[in-house]
């Protein structure tokens, strides 16, 4: 490891974005000679040690060593992208051989060059306020690197710049957003590979979004009417059904709506902003996310205000940003670990829904083995006791264990529903024509129908008794007709009532005159209230009184007078 002399430590710092550029700007100031030290320890990793060499106010010299050494241009690129970790440590050290190091170190020069400063130039002219901030260009300005970075390091690095610009922008648990560009299918496809369960209602195929946008097609539905698989049918019941069931056995998972102008042309415009804000209101308590892109042409101005109401407009341009940079997105809260609640809520769901297997008794049967043992019997020394080797069997009985693997039931989420519309069957009507050529052919074809079998078929209808509605006819046995009942003498009898020991009541003759003066009864009069009628601002048709008319001396003044023209 290339290790400089040891001098003085003037000043030690962390590493943070700025703080090497702040280090040897002050060097240079104060025209000091030494060296700044940069080191890194990072895990499961090589020592990381930079020098940067700075004298007569330039830098002079920059070394650096990982698994190998880098001198010149190049150690400078890492040393500074080492200095801007929080885990380096970087020291100013004084009071060195600065030539020394050079001549033992001669690839780590670094040739600058500088411009000559005439007394007679106007230098009042060219002071200014010096900015806080550090670029790589007003660093080292006549350093060009002799090796391009990486793309990924361009990426990553453009990345950074654009996410300090667009502010505290992050896709949190219960987010809910609306954009108008495909960029949220790329989104959708970024979180999935992140391991976030994704599902798509769109009217793009499966086919079409797995090509472009990588999304596997067991994790997209086509919003059609067809009945083909892998189908939502457009019905707003249905495609409630299936989101709330792929929610609850998912947790925090990611849903994508789009084609939300054909779902309104069949379902209405309503009843959709009133999908969107149910499907809104569910990913907030149960800490999802949801993506809706619509165009906002065509949507009225307040259907248009109350989509965004209900899902607020991401823009493009973040959306981008993130696309651009996918390891960035787990930094966001919605990757986050889930919490001790969330596991308990998701183990309640898989107990509930996992059907219980009863295993069934398997009975076991055992066998016996019969080993042989033979036993070798030692010969006597005499020949005429000799005897023959004799066996003895003894039976050992040997249980063996049968091991029956029952198969575990995989848990998991359960599939998503789809609802599959049946097609009406519609019999085709024949016109006249056909009709006449298709009896023109049966008679051409020659069969015969025989007679037709007419079997009893008893009514499946209830029968009971029932009355007829018919008087019964008179007997011929009355000789007279029923106009003599009133011939008879009781009919010709005055009848004569009872008396009763209430007297005779009069009764009010009806051709009485009335008086034109009584007030008439009304309700107002009844309760007492008087009301003064204005005659003097009366016309004089309405003030005038009726006069009565006697009818029966009207009618004979008629007859008087027929009398006297006759």
């Amino acid at each position: 490891m290339v290790e400089l002399p040891e001098g003085i430590i003037v000043e030690e710092r962390r590493g943070a974005p700025g703080v090497l550029s702040i280090l040897i700007s002050e060097m240079v100031k104060l025209n000091s000679t030494g060296y700044i030290r940069v080191e890194r320890t990072p895990k499961e990793a090589m020592p990381r040690v930079g020098q940067v060499i700075i004298s007569n106010s330039a830098i002079l010299a920059a070394m650096h060593e990982q698994d190998a050494i880098l001198e010149g241009v190049d150690a400078l690129i890492e040393i500074e992208n080492d200095s801007m970790e929080y885990d380096c440590k970087i020291q100013v050290i004084e009071n060195v051989d600065v030539k020394r190091i050079v001549e033992l170190h001669p690839q780590s020069r670094i040739n600058t060059t500088h411009e000559s400063n005439d007394a007679e130039e106007q230098w009042w002219s060219k002071v200014s306020n010096h900015t806080n901030n550090w670029t790589k260009s007003t660093r080292l300005p006549t350093i060009d690197p002799t090796v391009d970075a990486p793309e990924f390091i361009k990426a990553k690095a453009a990345s950074m710049v654009q996410k300090q610009k667009l502010g505290d922008v992050w896709i949190k648990p219960g987010s809910v957003f609306s954009n108008q560009t495909d960029s949220l299918f790329t989104l959708a496809s970024n979180l999935k590979k992140h391991g976030k369960p994704l599902l798509v209602i769109c009217r793009k195929t499966r086919e079409e979004i797995n090509v472009q946008y990588d999304i596997p097609a067991e994790n997209s539905l086509w919003l059609s009417q067809s009945e083909t698989e892998g189908v939502q049918f457009v019905d707003i019941d249905a495609i409630k059904g299936t989101v709330f069931g792929f929610l609850e056995g998912n947790l925090r998972a990611v849903l994508l709506l789009e084609g939300l102008e054909y779902l309104a042309s069949i379902c209405g415009s309503s009843e959709v902003i009133e999908m969107v804000r149910e499907l809104g209101d569910r990913m907030q308590y149960e800490d999802d996310c949801l993506l809706i892109s619509y165009d906002e042409k065509a949507w009225t101005r307040s259907e248009a205000a109350q989509l965004q109401r209900a899902a607020p407009y991401l823009q493009t341009d973040i959306i981008e940003t993130w696309n651009s940079d996918p390891e960035s997105l787990l930094d966001h809260p919605l990757m986050s670990p889930p919490t001790e609640e969330e596991l308990l809520r998701l183990d309640e769901y898989l107990q509930a829904n996992t059907p219980i297997i009863e295993i069934p008794a398997v009975e076991i049967e055992i066998e016996d083995v019969i080993e042989e043992d033979i036993i070798e019997v030692e010969e006597p020394t005499t020949e005429e006791n000799m005897e023959q080797t004799v066996e003895v069997v003894e039976p050992e009985t040997i249980i063996d264990d049968e091991i029956i693997e029952v198969p575990v039931p995989k848990k998991g989420p359960r599939k998503a529903q789809t609802v599959v519309r049946k097609k009406r069957k519609s019999t085709r009507i024949m016109s006249e024509r056909e009709t006449i050529k298709s009896g023109l052919d049966a008679a051409k074809s020659g069969k015969e129908i025989g007679e037709l079998k007419l079997e009893y078929s008893p009514s499946k209808i209830p029968l009971g008794y029932s009355r007829d509605a018919k008087l019964p006819d008179i007997p011929d046995i009355i000789p007279s007709p029923l106009d003599q009942v009133v011939k008879q003498d009781s009919s010709r009898k005055i009848p004569i009532l009872p008396k009763t020991e209430l007297g005779p009541k009069s009764v009010q003759p009806t051709n009485k005159k009335v008086s034109q003066k009584t007030e008439p009864i009304s309700p107002l009069a009844a309760r007492g209230v008087e009301i003064n009628r204005n005659i003097a601002k009366r016309k004089q048709a309405s003030s005038v009184p009726q006069k009565h008319i006697d009818i029966e001396k009207e009618l004979e003044s008629w007859r008087f007078k027929e009398e006297d023209l006759q």
